[in-house]
């Protein structure tokens, strides 16, 4: 069920950038913290050495094309399955509560 749901959310990141060219932009501001360099949204990837946890094709994590910018929010954390991530998101504000 999982794989199909990271099929669903790749399309879906895909869909989103053609229908709004700051998508990502507006994910992004709403993330906090940075990369822990653990290779962790990357270990379904054939490039990442397992051993190493570096990416093999820029001997580096994160590579500069790959994971700039994922995970967008926590959705994407838990489809992927990306557990203490260096990443956090700004909740949103209920309006309930403020009332």
């Amino acid at each position: 069920m999982r794989e199909l749901l990271k099929l669903v959310d790749a399309l879906n990141r895909e869909f989103m950038k053609l229908i709004d060219r700051n998508y990502i932009n507006k994910k992004l501001a709403k993330r906090k913290g940075k990369c822990l360099k653990c290779g962790k949204c990357c270990k379904g990837c054939k490039f990442l050495d397992k051993k190493t946890k570096l990416c093999k094709v820029y001997n580096s994590r994160p590579s500069l094309i790959c994971h700039k910018d994922f995970p967008l929010d926590k959705r994407e954390q838990w489809i992927w399955n990306v557990k203490k991530c260096g990443y956090s998101f700004k909740k949103k504000i209920k309006l309930d509560n403020v009332l």
